[in-house]
């Protein structure tokens, strides 16, 4: 729809901003009256601008992506989606904008919307500072809500354990038959699922200087916009209000509309209440940056760990791990390299360059691979009575070469409810701790970990549990490598099941039996 002249907006949408301007309002233009009706052209406009307009299509519902102030074609097609919901056909004109700036300082300026940085997280984010309470804290979150809808904020600065404790949650709490969205870096982890009765849970950890900061986010799905705007808007350390700059297009469009409308007539002048106070533990931006010391990489194993003579050591006991690079990296258990002052893999000597005991994870390092024949991990989490088939050496001293087994995933989590492991139907043997658990498409989704000591529950219960095995989960797994500067690889998201003999083959083809040596005691 093209219009011959500007059509009439809200004017209380465009008082708050318009009201010092009309007061002095000249017929002077800082647009002329064509320059308003030229197509918009994103590159005039400053960043600071451009996340501005990005945070107002947010509120509106068209935009889910990072405020950056990088204006490509997400940021374009929903501003096209607004024009059309708002009866405007592309291509969009400079007065459009101008108006949804204005819609969007309205809604910023009724909320109090503000960006502010969190300093003990050394994170910023937009909150409703004008609707916002604070909520009960529990031990491990502050809690904040938005008093006019379903948003709400949980903060937390924690360690790592704690991290994985929140996004194993939102992955569990997930609405069955949906997709979650998940995002797994060396320095941030996001989770966003469905849950049941429609609420959106977002999760986001980064590693600052002082910890792991976590946003958690929820809100129903008639106020999922918000919950996009927040999630959008976060950022590592210190950044940039939710503001026009004076004297920028934007604004110097706002006047010349302001002027024309004057003109015309139109204005009524009208007045908003003063922002409230930030709530307790939610700190203004400074008035500078605050510089961010470079977060600490993991340190670098040796090669090799320092060993004692060969012919003084024996063989201890053995397990499986599987290629995760090319560059030679593999994961097995931190209980199978427990007490090893020498692992082998076919026979030589490997390093061992992290070991965690709470995930029961190492990780230890080879020659470099054969290019494409490591293990893809799964893009999302295994479902309930999922196919798996384990792969391992059990037994190594009486059976000889790959053992595969096929099972499914009998249970999300472990025993007690443990969130790290999940619980396998697969047939678990003595030397197959540290092997992959993998889904029909040959994709990791699990490491196997231990299976349930049957003589201990039948002393405790009278009865002899069959197949009862678990698996470190997969996101898991990912996690830890991740911390330790390995990059898992990814199968596609739709990648075709595999028949049985070539899941065995691709198996065998990255799966090694571990041999521990060690001085006899």
């Amino acid at each position: 729809m093209q219009f011959s002249q500007p059509p009439e907006p809200d004017m209380r949408i465009l008082s708050a901003l318009l009201s010092a301007t009309m007061a002095a309002a000249t017929p002077a233009y800082a647009y002329t009256v064509e320059e308003m009706w030229a197509e918009f052209d994103a590159s005039k406009l400053t960043v600071e601008e451009k996340r501005f307009l990005q945070f107002g299509l947010a509120l509106n519902g068209k935009y889910s992506a990072l405020m950056d102030g990088a204006w490509g074609n997400g940021s374009q097609r929903a501003l096209e989606a607004w024009a059309r919901n708002a009866g405007l056909d592309p291509p969009i004109e400079n007065w459009e904008v101008v108006l949804l700036a204005a819609e969007s300082a309205d809604r910023v300026q009724a909320d109090g919307w503000e960006q502010r940085y969190f300093e003990p997280m050394d994170i910023s984010f937009a909150v409703p500072a004008g609707r916002m309470r604070q909520e009960p804290a529990t031990d491990a979150f502050l809690n904040y809500a938005h008093t006019t809808s379903s948003l709400r904020y949980s903060l937390n600065l924690g360690d790592l354990p704690q991290v994985v404790g929140i996004h194993t949650y939102a992955l569990s709490s997930a609405l069955p038959g949906t997709a979650p969205y998940t995002l797994r870096r060396e320095k941030v982890l996001i989770t966003s699922v469905k849950q049941a009765g429609g609420t959106i849970l977002y999760a986001r950890s980064d590693l600052r200087r002082n910890g792991w900061s976590s946003v958690v986010l929820s809100a129903a799905k008639r106020d999922q916009n918000l919950l996009n705007a927040v999630s959008g808007s976060i950022t590592k350390g210190w950044s940039s209000g939710i503001k026009l700059p004076p004297g920028g297009e934007i604004m110097e469009g706002i006047a010349s509309m302001a002027t024309i409308l004057a003109e015309a007539g139109q204005n009524q002048p009208n007045e908003y209440a003063s922002l409230e106070t930030m709530r307790e533990g939610m700190t203004a931006p400074p008035a500078a940056p605050v510089p961010s010391p470079a977060p600490q990489q993991p340190a670098a194993a040796p090669a090799s760990p320092a060993m004692p003579k060969p012919s003084d050591q024996a063989l201890q006991g053995s397990g499986t791990a599987f290629f995760v690079s090319e560059q030679g990296h593999l994961i097995t258990n931190a209980h199978v390299v427990e007490g090893c002052e020498t692992l082998k893999i076919d026979g030589r000597p490997v390093g061992l360059l992290a070991a965690d005991e709470s995930f029961d994870l190492a990780l230890i390092k080879d020659a470099p691979q054969e290019a494409g024949v490591v293990a893809k991990f799964a893009p999302r989490p295994a479902g309930l009575n999922a196919d798996i088939t384990v792969a391992g050496y059990p037994l190594a001293g009486l059976l000889s070469g790959l053992n595969v087994t096929r099972g499914s995933v009998s249970s999300l989590k472990g025993l007690g409810g443990d969130a790290i492991r999940m619980q396998i139907s697969a047939p678990v043997q003595p030397g197959n701790s540290g092997g992959p658990a993998v889904d029909a498409a040959g994709r990791v989704v699990g490491v196997v970990v231990s299976k349930l000591d049957a003589k201990l529950v039948a002393d405790a219960t009278g009865d002899i549990p069959q197949n009862v095995n678990f698996a470190v989960r997969g996101e898991i797994a990912k996690l830890f490598m991740f911390q330790n500067g390995v990059e898992p690889v990814l199968g596609d998201e739709d990648a075709p099941t595999l028949d049985p003999v070539t899941l065995g083959k691709n198996l065998e083809g990255v799966t090694r039996l571990v041999e521990c040596y060690a001085v006899p005691k």
